[in-house]
């Protein structure tokens, strides 16, 4: 063969062989270099599973920046479905029942007796092996039978069978199977998938973690994850109105899983955590993780980062807020214990608010009894069964009669209706009303013909008083005289601007109350006679308002008119504190009503009720108190008085204030169950004042800056809050 021909077959030959080269090289460099992003994320979107990365859940902090809810990481066992489902039943069910003898052995159990994995499952079965359903768990039978596909008339042992069946635990001890069978049960409710993560349990100990993770091999499909787990720093601090975070309940999941929840996620339950839940809830990340034949994982990368939940700042003063709970709780101790029948013996519960009265900011609000948001779960079960009722927000929800505190707002409903009846030119306005000056005789008791010579009593003879003095003594006849003069309509138009019988804006499932009247009695098809409008014009009949309420009404006195949306929020911060979500509440004011009534008229009622604790019935309170204080004692008799049995339940106390008087900064409204006169609720005020006003913390106070900083400054004023 000619070597010409050799020679130009060879040189053709290299030219192919060096052009396919140089397009895998350029191939190459495709894949690994100039797209090597692009051909990553495809490659990895085929070979790795998504998994939900839980974003940490925003802080709660008091108005000075202190901590009540934060974040603490822990370890939390989970069970990713795309290597767990590979594996065959009897190896996901040895997996499983390790685990729970693992955490058996590092973690024991809860205190109520009730193992510290994920299992809801209603059956138990007895040391003979017997099956039988637990007590009270007829929901969660329920969602078991639904989920085995079963009649709601199969037995105990007809669900155990079916679910040894589907899980493969024949062969096995019951005890051992039953275990096996709550954790699968509990995977498939909680909806397991590639997507959806199971936690097996969560928070841990790093002795369990380790034992885990030396062990993946044999574990597969499980990891142990650090995840956020929420924590209290004082669990007794305002229990009613922070709230705790739980699993998602089966009932709520419709509705959440619209807003993108996973079963495993948790939820705020009620206060701050459930009102705020939007807030406070952070959304969760997405990372893609590869693993390798023995299921090790080899990649992880974010596609979506988590983000924190934003941080609430709340208006609640914690150290005001602790020395309000110990001081209605000792006062309630303190009657009970003293055991005077009908005046304090059967006491028994409390509330307290303390507001900002130019801002409507709760300072406090405090319940007694009350519980502890870090043992809430294990004692659950006693506070639910408690008498007297320690779940129960009575600050935000109670209702109760005001008894004498009503009567400021009297006062100053008849001084009103005099000016406006003498400003029209009325040649009699003390028909409507009542001048300052005007004095009305008290002898103890008066008798209305038209309610058949009812007799209406005072607890006392007081003779001739004036407005200001019937305030300070609290004379029943001369509220009951204005009462008829006004009549129940005017006496009405007023209190609602003042805030009686209208939510406050505070929120929380704060309830509405009762303004006694024709109005509400018509709602109930009831009549209203005179003799109503009597009782209701010193805070009894059918009058039933809030401690928030009755807060908020003091406070509209006290700044001159003006009601305000009230609020629990200070503002809202970013999760690093750096940026602004929501503006102050001292510049964030809604204002609700201002009073149609004049600022003299309102100066003549804070007058009486200055001269109730300098010589009235709050005066052994605070004689000789470092501060002028404005309030008024009241004591409301409870249904069973007030229907004319026998008064063997001692009456509610009641007491109001704000202070200083001068220039009111705060006001304060204190309801003690059954805890006998108005004026033993008056020291709670007293402790309140001293808290806020002469306090160590008086020589400066915490600010938290736009960009986040708490910082601690002079006030340069000796009773800064």
């Amino acid at each position: 063969m000619d070597v010409r021909i050799v020679y130009k077959r060879c040189v053709a030959l290299v030219v192919i062989v060096l052009a396919i080269l140089g397009a895998y090289i350029l191939k190459l460099a495709d894949f690994q270099i100039i797209n090597y992003r692009t051909y990553a994320d495809s490659a990895l979107s085929y070979t790795a599973s998504s998994i939900k990365v839980t974003a940490a859940r925003g802080e709660i902090l008091d108005r000075y920046g202190r901590t009540i809810a934060y974040n603490r990481m822990g370890y939390a066992i989970i069970i990713q479905a795309s290597e767990f489902n590979k594996l065959e039943n009897p190896q996901r069910n040895e997996i499983i029942y390790r685990l729970t003898r693992i955490i058996e052995k590092n973690e024991g159990r809860n205190e109520d007796g009730s193992q510290k994995w994920e299992d809801s499952c209603p059956l138990i079965v007895d040391q003979m092996g017997n099956v039988a359903f637990a007590e009270n768990s007829a929901s969660a039978i329920r969602k078991m039978e639904t989920m085995l596909e079963l009649q709601t008339y199969a037995t105990a042992q007809n669900c155990f069978d079916e679910m040894a069946d589907r899980y493969e635990t024949e062969g096995l001890a019951p005890d051992v199977a039953r275990i096996i069978m709550g954790v699968r049960l509990e995977m498939e409710l909680m909806g397991f998938n590639s997507s959806n993560p199971f936690t097996f349990a969560g928070d841990i100990s790093q002795d369990t973690m380790q034992i885990i993770t030396e062990n993946s091999n044999f574990f597969r499909g499980v990891t142990v994850e650090i995840v956020p787990i929420r924590e209290y720093t004082d669990g007794t601090i305002a229990p009613h109105l922070i709230g705790i975070t739980g699993k998602i309940y089966a009932e709520e999941f419709e509705t959440l899983r619209k807003k993108g929840y996973g079963y495993n996620d948790v939820v705020g339950k009620f206060g701050v955590e459930k009102e705020y839940e939007d807030t406070l809830r952070g959304q969760n990340g997405i990372k893609k993780v590869r693993h390798d034949s023995k299921g090790n994982v080899i990649y992880t990368e974010y596609t979506r980062e988590p983000k924190a939940g934003n941080t609430v700042v709340l208006t609640l003063d914690s150290d005001l807020q602790r020395a309000t709970q110990q001081s209605i709780e000792n006062i309630v101790l303190a009657q009970r214990a003293a055991g005077i029948e009908g005046s304090g013996a059967d006491a028994n519960a409390s509330a307290a608010v303390v507001m900002k009265v130019k801002t409507f900011e709760v300072l406090a609000a405090a319940t007694y009894p009350s519980f502890n948001l870090s043992t809430y779960l294990q004692d659950y079960d006693d506070l639910s069964k408690n008498p007297d009722n320690p779940l129960f927000n009575r600050a935000f929800s109670g209702g109760y009669a005001p008894g004498s505190t009503f009567k400021p707002a009297m006062a100053l409903a008849a001084l009103q209706e005099y000016e406006n009846s003498k400003n029209k030119g009325d040649l009699h306005p003390n028909e409507h009303g009542i001048d300052r000056n005007e004095k009305i005789t008290c002898i103890g008791y008066m008798i209305l013909e038209n309610a058949g010579n009812k007799m209406f009593i005072c607890d006392g003879i007081h003779h001739s008083v004036n407005v200001t003095q019937a305030i300070s003594v609290s004379c029943n006849i001369f509220f009951y005289t204005i009462s008829q003069r006004i009549g129940i309509e005017r006496m009405n138009y007023y209190c609602k601007q003042l805030g009686l019988g209208s939510k406050t804006g505070v929120g929380l499932g704060e309830s509405v109350g009762i303004l006694a009247g024709r109005e509400e009695r018509s709602s109930r098809n009831m009549n209203w006679f005179d003799g109503d409008t009597l009782q209701a014009a010193i805070g009894q009949s059918d009058n039933r308002f809030t401690p928030m309420q009755i807060c908020a009404y003091v406070s509209t006195l006290a700044n001159g008119g003006t009601r305000y949306s009230a609020t629990l929020i200070k503002t809202v911060k970013s999760y690093d504190m750096n940026q602004t979500v929501r503006e102050d509440a001292e510049i964030n004011k809604t204002v609700i009503t201002k009073m149609e009534a004049s600022e003299t008229m309102m100066d003549i009622v804070k007058q009486g009720m200055k001269s109730v604790t300098e010589d009235g019935t709050a005066s052994d309170t605070f004689e000789n108190y470092q501060l002028k204080i404005g309030g008024k004692t009241g004591t409301a008799d409870t249904n069973k008085s007030s229907r004319g049995e026998d008064k063997t339940e001692s009456p509610n106390a009641v007491f109001i204030a704000f202070a200083p008087y001068d220039d009111p900064e705060i006001a304060v409204a204190v309801i003690g169950e059954k805890c006998g006169h108005g004026k033993v609720m008056a020291q709670v005020a007293r402790d309140v004042f001293d808290e806020y006003f002469f306090s160590a913390k008086t020589a400066g106070y915490a600010v938290i800056t736009d960009s986040g900083i708490v910082t601690w400054e002079d006030s340069g004023d000796s009773m800064a809050g």
